[in-house]
């Protein structure tokens, strides 16, 4: 019998907690999806829906943190 204790999750607890925190913030949760909608803006990179794409992302990604910085801010 062993004495090293294997996990089957390779993650760091610093990983696991940020994770934690995004899955159960819809503030954090909605700027992940404008940064992903900023990458899908990117990726498209012709036309005019490359641009609307990427400012609703980036609009998400603002509404997202700086709701979750004040709600933080007030529970301080």
């Amino acid at each position: 019998m062993s004495s090293v204790q294997e996990t089957r999750d390779s993650a760091s607890p610093l990983d696991r907690s940020v994770l934690r925190t995004v899955r159960h913030s819809v503030l954090l949760l909605l700027a992940v999806v404008g940064l992903v909608e900023i990458l899908l803006g990117y990726a498209i990179n012709t036309g005019p829906w490359a641009a609307i794409v990427a400012v609703w992302g980036a609009g998400l990604v603002v509404v997202g943190v700086v709701g979750h910085t004040f709600v933080w801010w007030k529970r301080q």
